[in-house]
């Protein structure tokens, strides 16, 4: 028996819909910000990491610099009144997962939101507020951790400058991989903790740190922190900032 009309439009209209249907939208990525300032944002990850944390932040306290820091969850527990002195001297935070896992980006989106809102939770406790900014561990970034990101109101941020800090090597290394590639618009990638399970000794950082912030106080670079740069939001909440050409 042929189907009424009506139910055979209904179907043809669900049919195109399912074709139609838009892809679900990510989160927006920044690897760089704006070219068009002699600006540049200093970022940290794998913190909070006694004292490696604190000398980082004496450091930048006597140069009046400011930088960005993607901090993890467990290392938040451990350690909130080291994020919170973050806060306090004006830097920047992002998160960067709960335990710097390299399973993320192949997990089913429900078991990232898990680790995602489980080191967002942290984060809130130590800060009253929740941050907007995460970086995924390794850099390593899927599009359903994107997906999921844009759903929970993140921005995702890497870097296109290495300081090669996480590698052996010396702190005349680092200082050359960064001053030697310094240029507008950069973020650069910087560790003040353990690499997710690595070598947590950051003395090759922190000797290289006041020579790399000389050196690019010496090229007129001023140091920013990750939204100042790219305009995405340091809060959720906040307004983005203005528009420039970063992605």
């Amino acid at each position: 028996m042929p189907r009424p009309a009506s139910l055979l439009a209904l179907a043809s209209l669900a049919a195109i819909g399912l074709v139609c249907s838009p892809p679900p939208a990510k989160a927006q990525h920044f690897s760089f910000g704006c070219r068009d300032r002699r600006e540049l944002a200093l970022t940290f990850d794998d913190g909070p990491n006694p004292p490696y944390t604190e000398q980082i932040l004496d450091i930048l306290a006597a140069r009046r610099a400011r930088a960005t820091f993607f901090d993890e969850g467990h290392q938040v527990e451990a350690h909130p009144e080291i994020v919170q002195r973050e806060n306090e001297t004006g830097m920047a935070i992002g998160s960067h997962s709960y335990a710097h896992s390299a399973d993320l980006p192949t997990m089913a989106r429900p078991d990232f939101a898990l680790d995602l809102k489980r080191a967002e939770d942290v984060l809130d406790a130590a800060l009253g507020f929740k941050t907007a900014i995460y970086r995924a561990p390794f850099g390593h970034t899927s599009d359903s951790m994107l997906i999921e990101l844009q759903r929970a109101h993140y921005a995702s941020i890497g870097w296109d400058l290495d300081s090669t800090d996480w590698s052996d090597a010396t702190p005349d290394a680092i200082v050359h991989s960064v001053l030697d590639n310094a240029h507008p618009g950069a973020i650069v990638l910087m560790h003040d903790g353990g690499l997710g399970g690595g070598n947590p000794d950051r003395a090759t950082t922190i000797a290289a740190l006041p020579r790399i912030l000389d050196g690019l106080h010496d090229q007129g670079y001023d140091l920013v922190t990750v939204p100042e740069l790219t305009g995405a939001a340091a809060r959720m909440g906040d307004k983005r900032g203005p528009v420039c050409s970063a992605s």
